[in-house]
């Protein structure tokens, strides 16, 4: 098929889609990729780290989790832990969204790796709610996209969608420990009262017999 139907507008095709932001259309996907080339240049590293470290200042619990001796990423082999990693791979993944080689599983699968966060430092969606913020002010002041509305409203779009998938990563590995916790608690309760019954002795008890009846005696039946 040709890039473009008999209405003059660009034709779907793998190459006019970014899998993580299906709202965007083809013209915009185009834009969202030529303004990319304009701004990822040396300059882009740092932009990206003063997302991090502008979310590392307004929120203590983000500060917490990057000073934390403990703090660490199972998303990539090498480690996630510091600003500027975290500035590096950030750049590294918004060039594989862009180009349409990461999927939603994939950007779920990031978020879920956070969830000891949640554990040891209190992290939330609250945190993921305001990186969002914060990124989509800083990218839409860059040139060659603050330019244009469509350039702005397409980046929205695609900053908004790749870390809602995210953070929707995480919210599920919450839940899931959640319900694996309050299993394991009933679980635990029932084990400790078959432990406490099988420490009792086994008693054999006579409803409404008469006490008083001999032992080799015929028994009877008390009378209410």
């Amino acid at each position: 098929m040709s890039a473009r139907d008999r209405s003059g507008s660009i034709s779907l095709s793998p190459r006019n889609i970014i899998p993580v932001c299906s709202q965007l259309t083809p013209s915009q996907v185009s834009v969202v990729r030529r303004s990319w080339r304009h701004i990822n240049t040396k300059g882009l590293i740092i932009v990206l780290t003063r997302c991090f470290s502008r979310l590392e200042s307004n929120c203590p619990i983000v500060s917490q989790c990057f000073q934390s001796a403990t703090y660490s990423l199972s998303t990539n082999p090498n480690g996630v832990r510091t600003v500027a990693d975290h500035a590096k791979y950030l750049l590294q993944l918004l060039d594989k969204i862009i180009e349409g080689d990461v999927d939603s599983e994939f950007l779920r699968e990031i978020g879920a790796n956070h969830v000891s966060l949640k554990h040891e430092n209190g992290f939330s969606t609250q945190e993921w709610d305001r990186f969002q913020e914060i990124m989509v002010e800083v990218i839409l002041k860059q040139d060659g996209v603050k330019q244009s509305k469509e350039t702005s409203r397409a980046w929205r779009l695609l900053i908004c969608s790749f870390i809602e998938l995210i953070r929707d990563g995480f919210d599920a590995q919450v839940r899931q420990f959640r319900r694996k916790h309050s299993f394991n608690a009933h679980v635990q309760y029932f084990e400790n009262i078959e432990k406490r019954v099988g420490v009792c002795p086994n008693r054999k008890i006579s409803l409404n017999v008469d006490p008083r009846t001999p032992p080799n005696g015929v028994r009877k039946y008390s009378q209410y």
